[in-house]
Parts: structure tokens; C-alpha cells; sequence
């Protein structure tokens, strides 16, 4: 029997969309991070004409008595932003030092596709849009929250023509990213992650390097499960994967995530490190937004080169 690595919050769904203050169809894929006092999440909300928009949620404990804005942070469909028509999505937030400013990164989806974008903020009341960093079909981007060689650094899915790896990406400013690298195949054959992957919440540093989670996809019977996994990525050199989990930690398990408007997705994308445990925030079933926990020393011995 596969040994259980993140155990679930007892208090999941931590937020669903009957708690939401106004009418939505689901709550999912929270980007997470500190600031004031509270866990503060970034939701993605879609109404029920199908569209999503980016809240925000805060939290005094991270898991009960959310506050949950009314007003979006990132709304879709504003006029100067177009490709942003049908939605803003799977937002992951990022705390930048140098910049002393937060920055998210999103999917941005149009007529055109789904794309990358970037935008930041310094108190979650209001966000300051940058654009387009990465053009369709492209999703699941996360920013590193130090520089490399000067350069910013970014991991990013395109989509190859169905072949879905994690590349790599720098830049000087934050608006042009070059030097692609591939940093995570999706699997082969049979594996629990041939069908795609992308990355889950910003990389966190850690002793042995930068720690990564991610989703892979696997098809059974023409349906897709969404399972977890994690790799490892050199300090200096973050396109250097050092090594990767054999096999898939946290899957759709609970009621919750195999049942809802996509059954089998556990999605990560939201991530803090408090004290040893890391404590992951996921979408399940494309429907409502839980937690995880899991040691930091646990999942590192995941981990093989």
C-alpha cells in the first residue's frame, strides 16, 4: 500500500462555491502566499456563463474564516486586455525581494488560445497588469523569486503540438524571456505522467536545491486523472533538474476530488513553507479549493536522481 505523504486538511473543502459571497459554478487552483498577518489566496472563481476571474481570499489560520473579496483582483474581459476575453485563471504569486512587490502569473484565455501573463501588486487590493509574457498555447507558468546571473527566471508548459514538458526561461525585466531549456519531460509509455505535466506552485529553495511540485496527467479509458509529483533543481543553474519522484505522491482520493465538474484532479498551485511542513492548496475536481500538509524532510526523501 502506497505510504500517504500530504494528508488532507480535515477541514476540506476549505472553500467551495456555496461560500462564496455571490453566485459561481467552482472555486479552484489558488496561487498562496503571507502578507499582513493572513494566508492570502489567489482564486480562480468561474460564474456560471463559464468565465473565470482571479479573487482574493484571506485567512487569519490559512484554513477557516475566509474573507473573500467580491470584487476581482483580475477581472476578464476589460477592454485593454484582450486576450484576456474568456477568462483569467491559475494564478500563482510570487514575492520578490528586490522588487519588494508580489508578481502573479496566469493564464490569460481568448479566442486566441490560453497564454501566459504577468501582473503584480503590492497590497491584494488592486493589481497592476504587465501583458503577455508567453503567447498560446502556453500555461502553468511560475516565477523563482531571485535573480540568476542578473536574469529572472520562469518555468512554463507550452504545448508542442501534445507534447507538454516544463522549459525554462530568463530574462532581464520580467517583459522578454529567452533561453529556453526543456527542465521536465513528461513521462513515457504507461507512466503516471505520459500524457503531459506542469508545473504546480513557485519553486521554493531548499538545501539540496530548488523544490518544484507538479501535476502529471495519465489517460485511462478516455478520461484524464491528474496526479502530483516533485523534482528537484540545481541552486545556480535552475534548469538543471537534479532529481525527480519515480512515482506520484497525492492523488484524488476523497469524495471531493473524484467527484465534481472534472472527477480524479488534485491541481496544486499554491504552496507555503511553515516551519518543516509545507502546506499545499489545490483545486479539486476543477470544483473547490482544499489543503494538504505534508514534512519538507518526507517529501525531499522522494526524491530520486
Amino acid at each position: 500500500m502506497k505510504t500517504r505523504l500530504f494528508e488532507r486538511c480535515p477541514d476540506n473543502p476549505l472553500i467551495s462555491p456555496l461560500d462564496l459571497p455571490f453566485p459561481a459554478a467552482a472555486v479552484l487552483n489558488p496561487g498562496a502566499t503571507e502578507y499582513g498577518g493572513d494566508v492570502v489566496l489567489l482564486l480562480r472563481i468561474e460564474d456560471h456563463a463559464g468565465h473565470s476571474n482571479i479573487h482574493v481570499a484571506r485567512s487569519h489560520n490559512g484554513v477557516t474564516d475566509w474573507e473573500i473579496e467580491t470584487k476581482p483582483l483580475l477581472r476578464r474581459g476589460e477592454s485593454r486586455w484582450r486576450y484576456e476575453q474568456w477568462g483569467c485563471e491559475d494564478a500563482r504569486v510570487t514575492y520578490l525581494p528586490e522588487e519588494k512587490r508580489w508578481y502573479i502569473t496566469y493564464t490569460a484565455y481568448s479566442a486566441n488560445g490560453a497564454a501566459v501573463a504577468l501582473a503584480c501588486t503590492e497590497d491584494f487590493v488592486s493589481a497592476e497588469r504587465i501583458g503577455l509574457i508567453f503567447s498560446p498555447n502556453n500555461k502553468d507558468a511560475v516565477l523563482f523569486p531571485q535573480k540568476f546571473d542578473g536574469r529572472w527566471a520562469v518555468f512554463h508548459r507550452p504545448d508542442a503540438g501534445g507534447i507538454e514538458h516544463i522549459w525554462s526561461a530568463y530574462s532581464p525585466d520580467l517583459v522578454h524571456w529567452g533561453e529556453p531549456h526543456c527542465v521536465l519531460p513528461e513521462g513515457a509509455g504507461a507512466a503516471w505522467d505520459a500524457v503531459k505535466v506542469g508545473a504546480g506552485p513557485p519553486p521554493v529553495l531548499t538545501k539540496r536545491g530548488w523544490l518544484l511540485i507538479y501535476h502529471g496527467v495519465k489517460g485511462y479509458g478516455g478520461h484524464l486523472v491528474y496526479r502530483t509529483g516533485v523534482a528537484l533543481f540545481d541552486k545556480e543553474q535552475p534548469y538543471k533538474m537534479i532529481a525527480r519522484s519515480p512515482d506520484w505522491v497525492f492523488q484524488a482520493e476523497a469524495p471531493y476530488e473524484q467527484s465534481g465538474l472534472t472527477p480524479n484532479v488534485v491541481f496544486p498551485t499554491g504552496l507555503l513553507v511553515r516551519g518543516d511542513e509545507l502546506w499545499m492548496y489545490y483545486g479539486a475536481a476543477d470544483s473547490c479549493t482544499c489543503l494538504a500538509r505534508a514534512r519538507l524532510d518526507e517529501v525531499m526523501n522522494m526524491l530520486v536522481a
